[in-house]
């Protein structure tokens, strides 16, 4: 059954794993040397010699001794909330939780020890303490379930004299026991809380005296676990006492709370756990209980399918060899005649899909597409120039006169995406400004400058270089003309001359001098090396230990698209057909569909050539500042299924080797995103060699399980317990060992009485019956009978089986 709550699921990212070397034993109790009451310490000596008493009477004897009375406290009336370690479900959760045993954990693990409320018929101490469930209408002082609680004194509780107005002669207060452990002045000024039950209600939900210490154990982790949990009641190191309930929630859901009640002068109210004497036939009485710790849920009704349900239908439609279960339409097993026919069963097989399209010229045609997302692995093409732009991308099929358009797709989706995020295109558009200026700064600078007194070598950029510009932008043609001029006789001198006028020069305008950017390509930079280095070093101060903000926004920008973040999902998926509803697919990732994506998002803003080499300076092959990519291929897998939105923390954890292996971890996990309510998308690095889809792992929590092929609308109807090891593996589950035979746990239910309460465990008999599936000669303990009780996280692994492919 799903089991969704309102607590916070784990942050996207890699699936936390369970932790191999976590050790938890569950113990049946962990009573103290000493119970609450008062005790009298005795203590005597005898000195002698030679059998004869030397002592001269100083010495206390046995028949004299020396005595001292003491007092044992324990809790009595209220607990400490940080004794409160965890509940579930959690306080205030709305979930789906018809099969699962409501309990508390608490962080003191003697506490349902210390009080001594009498012994069970093996001589152990009884839990003073048990965890009753309620349903709305069932507490006269809380019909909405919502915690409410009355506060009594001790003493209003204790002493008939100071017994509260608001308690009629009907309501029956707990007889405490001060002959033993009397309350003493203080307690009795201690304010409680305590909730109203009638009789009938609580004769119907109370275990019997001999299941009391089956809903009580211990739970000891001797290793630090940071557990992978959706609730407060994680697993952590140290001893924890766990209070467990005997009533499951009903199948229509509604509210319910939770009192951890304690037990002290009820003894003789309980039931006697006989099937003839389940209904209350005593008086119309309200018991007024002491409830040291209580917090409420509601439970809805569940009509889906379960988790066993769900993932069997993917292994019911995986095909021969799970071949239904790679993404692609499926192509069928129609009779091929002719090479274009199997040229496109082919195609289709690969992943492709015809769509229409237009050309350049506007003629409509169709062409192939095929997603980021493949059938088979696509190798990488490493030996190509960059794409400047869609059309550069088209593949012509010549053989048929089509084009195939994924790449020219992929190059237009990744420039809609970053025209589509303004604050993108800024930032690359500031981040090539900076590429430019920092080039700009390089190239005008000497490449090797002289130092003062050394000869020039002609490498410099000093007087000779500025020379040679002159000369290149018209100096010789402008000093000729000037001496072409007629000359002007000086000032005093009778040489006579014909005035003539000057021949207008015409002015040489300078050439427009070029940047020294002009000219690189990103293909110049890849055979230049001296240039390369020049223009790296130059980029220091964007890809340093300080690294440029707008460089850092860009790289993670460019790494969330490589993982198909933003890309329209029609692109991902192009035909409803290839994700039908209640489907599993697995893919490879096209790595050069996925370049071709990230060619199309920097084709944003170009403004001249050197932009291309800025890009490839920074995140080429060579460059200062390339994307982190994956270890190895990427592949990964689609969930289209109620699993998604019924597990909001579904587990998908993916392996390298198809079976377990010891200290294996799982493949690093790119991205995993809901693309839709029932659409999940796990981006993987690496081929797994099998997948484990499993329920979330909530701690370690107490219930039924559903069987293997799925279950109906109520689990009591056919539920099982799958029965685990006590020898060996202990706690291990046992293959295919399920408790009962046949499904169905109604025989182990309380009948309840007229509009009483129902879903209560007959915990005793329930008990019997895994000791006999379990071929035990004992009966279970406290600790084995938690053991088997464990709600069981339900798994299902898909394996490769052949080729490259996983399949169920």
């Amino acid at each position: 059954m799903n089991r969704p709550d309102n607590a916070p699921a784990n942050a996207p990212g890699n699936t936390p794993e369970p932790d191999p070397s976590m050790n938890t034993q569950f113990l049946d109790a962990l009573v103290p040397r000493l119970t609450a009451g008062r005790y009298t310490l005795t203590a005597h000596q005898s000195l002698t010699k030679g059998g004869d008493h030397v002592d001269e009477g100083y010495l206390p004897t046995p028949d004299a001794p020396v005595t001292q009375h003491i007092e044992v406290r324990a809790p009595r009336f209220t607990v400490e909330p940080e004794w409160i370690h965890g509940a579930y479900p959690p306080p205030g959760a709305t979930g789906t939780y018809d099969d699962v045993l409501p309990h508390l954990t608490l962080e003191r693990p003697t506490l349902p020890w210390e009080r001594q409320e009498g012994k069970d018929g093996k001589g152990g101490v009884l839990p003073w303490l048990a965890l009753l469930v309620f349903g709305e209408g069932e507490l006269p002082g809380d019909p909405h379930c919502l915690g409410h609680t009355d506060q009594r004194t001790v003493a209003e509780l204790s002493d008939p004299a100071a017994r509260s107005a608001d308690d009629p002669a009907d309501v029956v207060l707990p007889a405490f026991d001060q002959g033993t452990d009397p309350i003493g002045d203080d307690e009795k000024k201690q304010v409680c809380r305590t909730v109203l039950v009638p009789a009938a209600v609580f004769h119907a939900v109370a275990p019997a005296e001999d299941e009391l210490p089956l809903l009580t154990h211990v739970r000891r982790v001797d290793k630090r676990h940071q557990g992978v949990t959706l609730t407060e009641d994680r697993i952590e190191a140290g001893d924890y006492a766990v209070a467990v309930a005997n009533r499951l929630p009903g199948a229509a859901g509604g509210r319910y709370v939770a009192h951890l009640v304690s037990l002290e002068g009820w003894r003789s109210r309980l039931p006697d756990g006989t099937e003839a004497a389940e209904t209350c036939t005593g008086p119309a009485e309200r018991l007024r209980l002491v409830s040291l710790w209580s917090w409420a849920f509601e439970s809805l009704a569940d009509h889906a399918p379960g988790f066993a349900a769900l993932t069997e239908h993917f292994v019911d439609t995986q095909g021969d060899q799970g071949t239904d279960l790679l993404l692609r339409v499926p192509v069928g097993d129609r009779p091929l005649s002719g090479a274009e026919q199997r040229e496109v069963a082919d195609r289709l097989r690969a992943g492709y899909l015809p769509l229409s399209c237009r050309t350049e010229s506007g003629r409509a045609t169709f062409g192939w597409y095929r997603g980021p997302l493949v059938a088979a692995p696509v190798p990488a093409r490493t030996d190509r120039e960059r794409r400047r732009c869609a059309a550069e991308a088209l593949i012509h099929l010549e053989e048929y006169g089509v084009f195939d358009v994924s790449l020219a797709t992929a190059f237009t989706a990744g420039r809609g995406v970053a025209f589509a995020d303004h604050q993108f295109a800024a930032t690359l558009l500031r981040l090539r400004g900076k590429v430019r200026k920092l080039a700009e700064r390089a190239l005008n600078e000497p490449a090797h400058p002289v130092a003062p007194g050394a000869p020039d070598d002609g490498t410099a950029t000093g007087a000779r270089a500025r020379l040679a510009h002159l000369v290149t932008n018209g100096l010789g043609e402008h000093l000729h003309e000037i001496h072409r001029r007629p000359v002007r006789p000086a000032p005093g001198t009778s040489r006579t001359v014909a005035a003539t006028a000057p021949a207008p020069v015409t002015p040489v305008p300078s050439a427009t001098r070029l940047p020294e950017i002009a000219g690189i390509t990103a293909r110049r930079l890849r055979t230049d090396t001296p240039l390369r280095e020049r223009l790296s070093a130059a980029l220091d101060t964007l890809t340093g230990a300080d690294q440029d903000e707008d460089l850092t926004a860009v790289q993670e920008w460019l790494t969330r698209l490589r993982s198909l973040e933003g890309v329209p999902f029609a692109h991902l998926v192009p035909d409803a057909r290839m994700l039908p509803a209640e489907s599993l697919r697995f893919f490879h990732v096209d790595a050069d569909w996925t370049a071709t994506l990230l060619e199309g998002a920097l084709s944003v803003g170009l403004a001249h050539s050197f932009d291309l080499a800025a890009d490839d300076l920074l995140f080429g092959p060579q460059g200062r500042a390339p994307l982190p990519g994956p270890q190895g291929p990427v592949t990964g897998l689609l969930l289209r299924s109620q699993l998604v939105s019924g597990w909001p923390a579904l587990e998908i954890r993916p392996y390298a080797a198809p079976r377990t292996t010891g200290g294996e971890s799982a493949l690093p996990v790119l991205r995993r995103a809901a693309l839709a309510e029932d659409v999940l998308l796990v981006v993987v690095d690496g081929v797994p060699g099998r997948v484990e889809i499993a329920e979330p792992q909530q701690g370690v929590h107490f219930g039924i399980d559903e069987p293997d092929d799925g279950g109906g609308d109520d689990p009591v109807d056919d539920g099982v317990i799958r029965l685990r090891s006590l020898t060996g593996r202990i706690g291990e589950e046992l293959p295919g060992k399920l408790f009962p035979a046949t499904p169905g746990l109604r025989p182990y239910l309380r009948a309840p009485g007229d509009n009483g309460p129902d879903r209560v465990l007959r915990t005793a008999k329930l008990a019997n019956g895994l000791q006999g599936a379990l071929g035990l000669e004992k009966p279970l303990t406290p600790g084995q009978f938690a053991l088997q009780m464990i709600n069981a996280a339900q798994r299902r692994t898909f394996t490769t089986t052949t080729g490259d492919h996983a399949n169920g």
